[in-house]
């Protein structure tokens, strides 16, 4: 925090003092008493504010009510004041604009009377409007003494605050399930017969067939022991490869028009949630983000606020590589949910190393509806535009030849069609591919 070292005069008081003396010296040389009354009481509080100087430096101290919030969540930002004397009449505090977040008020600016409101906190309510860590810019804090013949002034730089926004899920519901996998442990239905709980049916007796089984109605019809069947439980692995080699088109936040990153992060935080909360382990990598954004698969509430956080925190490095790196413990057996604008070729390579693998890869297309980008002053951006978009679709075309599944995304039911096949077909070369 860097801060004054000490209380200093204001003008306020440099005026009260020289105007006050000044009138003194005038009545004195003028022998006019009647300017001798209006002097005193300039000097009186000239007076009254220096005998009233603070000497000692207040406490300031911030914090943020909630460091974690969605998008379009606000928070409050506190600033405490502690006068070790008692001497401070007001302080006041603004904190500055800072990127994707709104402030109120709007100007956030807050002040207070210590005397008459006591030693409540200054708020400031901070709203996050797009998802990322964003951290606010350092506040300004301004004491003053009686009559506002002193003052200080602190700006924090150590002690910033940051505010993690989360995306906001984008709506999503499957009633499909994602992809047939023959496990044996977990809590959705596995395709053979085991230990579960869902019941499949009724067959002869065999000779590791547990007693309870036993089915004694059949057995007594037909004078042969019978058991009952049960579909064996098992939980499906998916994982999330989120483009962040691409950032196209230009974000307005949570109430605003959404970029192909926005889109496809919030979609991703919708597709994790819904799974998650059906029992499925689902993983996360983020392509071409800086630093290492790769989540291996789990379940449960707390992974799921571990993926949004990491989601939250995905930034586009400079280079537009990708390492080809997958979460470990994936099988192929899993469902690899790619979500990008499909314009970079490195996204398109890592579709086809996937299904070059033999895993079941589907491609949702995060692409924003009617972009298109044009430069007033170089032509050549439109037509670069164009040929860009014409290679994306001679793309998009070899995917589905391949079997690769390319939906456009849209919310609830988006994935419907294209699970249900995948579910029907298993993990057949031949399932019918969707645009």
């Amino acid at each position: 925090m860097k801060q004054s070292e000490r209380w200093q005069p204001t003008a306020a008081h440099f005026r009260a003092l020289i105007g006050g003396l000044l009138l003194t010296v005038v009545a004195i040389l003028a022998r006019r008493p009647d300017v001798l009354v209006l002097a005193t009481p300039l000097i009186v509080a000239a007076a009254w504010g220096a005998a009233l100087r603070p000497t000692q430096v207040p406490v300031i101290s911030q914090s943020l009510a909630h460091g974690t919030v969605r998008e379009g969540q606000a928070t409050t930002w506190q600033v405490c004041v502690d006068d070790p004397e008692g001497r401070i009449d007001d302080v006041g505090a603004q904190l500055p604009p800072s990127i994707w977040t709104e402030r109120r008020p709007i100007h956030g600016q807050v002040a207070a009377s210590l005397h008459d409101d006591g030693a409540e906190p200054l708020s400031v309510t901070v709203r996050g409007t797009r998802w990322g860590r964003r951290r606010l810019e350092p506040p300004v804090v301004v004491a003053s003494a009686a009559w506002a013949a002193h003052q200080w002034a602190a700006t924090f730089h150590t002690t910033a605050c940051t505010l993690l926004t989360l995306p906001q899920p984008a709506p999503f519901d499957a009633a499909a399930p994602p992809v047939r996998v023959p496990g044996h442990v977990g809590v959705n239905r596995s395709p053979r017969e085991g230990g579960g709980t869902e019941f499949a049916g009724v067959r002869a007796f065999q000779p590791g067939d547990r007693l309870r089984r036993i089915h004694w109605t059949r057995s007594v019809r037909t004078g042969t022991l019978h058991v009952t069947t049960t579909w064996a439980d098992h939980d499906r692995q998916i994982v999330l490869l989120v483009d962040a080699l691409d950032d196209v088109g230009e974000s307005g936040g949570v109430d605003g028009a959404a970029s192909s990153l926005d889109i496809a992060v919030r979609a991703a935080s919708a597709i994790a949630g819904h799974y998650i909360t059906v029992g499925d382990r689902v993983g996360l990598v983020a392509i071409g983000a800086r630093g290492v954004q790769r989540v291996p698969a789990a379940s449960g509430s707390r992974h799921l606020r571990r993926m949004l956080e990491v989601m939250a925190t995905i930034v586009p490095a400079r280079a537009t590589s990708d390492d080809g790196r997958l979460p470990r413990g994936l099988n192929d057996e899993a469902l690899v949910v790619m979500l990008s604008p499909l314009l970079s070729p490195a996204a398109m390579q890592r579709v086809r190393t996937l299904t070059a693998r033999g895993i079941t890869t589907m491609v949702i297309d995060c692409l924003p509806d009617g972009i298109a980008l044009q430069d007033p002053d170089d032509a050549y951006v439109g037509i670069a535009w164009r040929i860009e978009v014409l290679t994306r679709d001679r793309d998009l075309r070899l995917l589905r030849e391949a079997g690769v599944s390319v939906v456009p995304w849209r919310g609830p039911g988006s994935l419907d069609a294209v699970l249900r096949d995948l579910h029907r077909h298993g993990r057949a070369g031949g399932r019918p591919a969707h645009g």
